[in-house]
């Protein structure tokens, strides 16, 4: 498994997200899964540890360009 520091995940490679650390034990996070729903991005994140079932949810909105 491959980690890099750019907060998302592509190709199959788990990647950290810099500045998320595991609200239980303080490992690096990584992007676990990804659900876009009525204009909001819903990201879950897991703790990087074996023996850590610490999780994290982050929510994002989408905004809107005009054109």
């Amino acid at each position: 498994m491959e980690l890099s520091n750019t907060g998302s995940m592509t190709g199959g490679t788990l990647q950290v997200d810099e500045e998320r650390l595991c609200p239980e034990c303080g490992a690096a996070m990584v992007e676990f899964d990804r659900l876009t729903e009525d204009g909001a991005v819903f990201i879950w994140y897991a703790c990087t540890r074996e023996d850590c079932t610490g999780q994290w949810l982050s929510k994002k909105v989408l905004r809107m360009r005009s054109v």
